[in-house]
């Protein structure tokens, strides 16, 4: 497949080294004036000068039956081999060769400017050609049992199953003792109030007879005491471990040292790296993300603030920018385009490609105009949304 090229060529008066001119059996369909070709039916090298037959329009460069019209004078040298006649009248010039396998076929020197051959050709050996001129102008390329002690102030009914316990007066202090021999007992209304129980001697079941911390996880201050106000919080230095699961925002006021994992899972879209900078100062810290790597350098990619772009090293030396891309297709069709990339250097590459198949690159005319833009200019416009231009940098 060959690369097309939209633009001129200029090579600075430098060598077409073993160049090729393009080979076809017929003249090309799509053309322009001064176009050339070498024809593979005839083997001869034609141009397109653009005339109608028989001067044009495509006319063999070499090997031609074309020859300078309209003998006016000519200067003759017959050789050996060589029958020449001339017609003044008529204008025609008539060069023939005596015997096909004479190779001394003599020399004609012409000092005319017009000059036809009707038959035959002209071969031409050691001869200096300085200009040619035609018609057109010149050539260019989620039970019971109960025993109650009444006492002052203190009234007890027992009706069935149901007893009712009931202070007379609602501001006497001492309201008696009630004694439950039993497991079974419900307080339907009101409230009971216990007093100077002894806990380990007057009680049954389980209940809790001191409460201790753990170390490094949980502290508890005034256990043991049955009139103890048990205080309990977090040490100093916490260690947890197994999970720890938080509802609501983590916020670290100081610094993580380390995390003991082979991965971090974070849900968030985003790292928000140097986020204690206050908005109004002036940026001057680098941030990254390093790797350690043991015996071998570190490695790290980072935000260089000198220079304001994204770097990575891969030896911890040498940093190198982070190529980016823009892309956009010519929606319109014109000579020259200006693509605004806004990657903010003139370092870029650019690239251009057909929008449809086989998308072969193409060249064109490309400047790099700012540190934002590029323009593109084409010999020819291209067809609305022909090409894609690609700018990395």
């Amino acid at each position: 497949m060959a690369r097309k090229f939209v633009v001129s060529i200029d090579l600075n008066r430098n060598e077409l080294i073993n160049a090729k001119i393009h080979n076809l059996p017929a003249a090309p369909t799509l053309y322009t004036l001064g176009q050339i070709y070498y024809n593979t039916t005839d083997n001869k090298m034609y141009y397109y000068n653009g005339l109608e037959a028989p001067n044009g329009p495509w006319m063999p460069m070499s090997g031609s039956e074309e020859v300078i019209q309209d003998v006016i004078y000519s200067t003759l040298q017959e050789g050996e081999g060589i029958d020449l006649s001339y017609n003044d009248p008529a204008g025609t010039l008539t060069i023939s060769v005596e015997d096909a396998s004479t190779s001394n076929k003599g020399a004609a020197s012409f000092n005319s400017d017009d000059f036809n051959v009707n038959t035959g050709h002209v071969e031409l050996e050691d001869t200096v050609v300085k200009s040619v001129t035609t018609d057109s102008g010149a050539l260019t390329p989620s039970s019971h049992g109960i025993s109650i002690l009444g006492g002052e102030g203190i009234d007890v009914t027992h009706t069935g199953t149901s007893i009712t316990v009931a202070g007379e007066d609602a501001s006497t202090t001492n309201k008696g003792v009630a004694s439950f021999a039993t497991a079974d007992f419900n307080v339907t209304s009101g409230a009971v109030s216990i007093k100077n129980v002894d806990l380990g001697s007057q009680t049954t079941g389980n209940y809790v007879a001191t409460i201790a911390g753990t170390e490094n996880e949980i502290t508890v201050s005034g256990s043991g005491s049955e009139t103890a106000a048990v205080t309990i919080g977090l040490p100093d230095n916490v260690t947890i471990t197994n999970n720890l699961n938080v509802g609501g925002d983590l916020n670290v006021s100081g610094s993580i040292n380390s995390v003991n994992t082979t991965q971090v899972n974070i849900s968030d879209n985003y790292i928000n790296l140097n986020s204690d900078m206050p908005e109004e100062n002036t940026p001057s810290v680098d941030a990254g993300i390093k790797v350690h790597r043991g015996i071998e350098a570190d490695v790290d990619i980072k935000w260089n603030e000198t220079s304001n772009e994204w770097q990575l090293t891969n030896d911890g030396s040498n940093y190198y920018g982070i190529t980016r891309k823009f892309s956009s297709v010519l929606s319109t069709s014109a000579t020259t385009y200006m693509v605004a990339h806004n990657l903010n250097t003139r370092d870029v590459v650019v690239q251009i490609y057909e929008t449809g198949s086989p998308y072969a690159q193409i060249e064109a005319d490309v400047e790099h105009t700012n540190l934002n833009e590029i323009t593109i200019k084409f010999a020819v416009a291209p067809s609305a949304g022909e090409y894609r231009v690609v700018v990395t940098g």
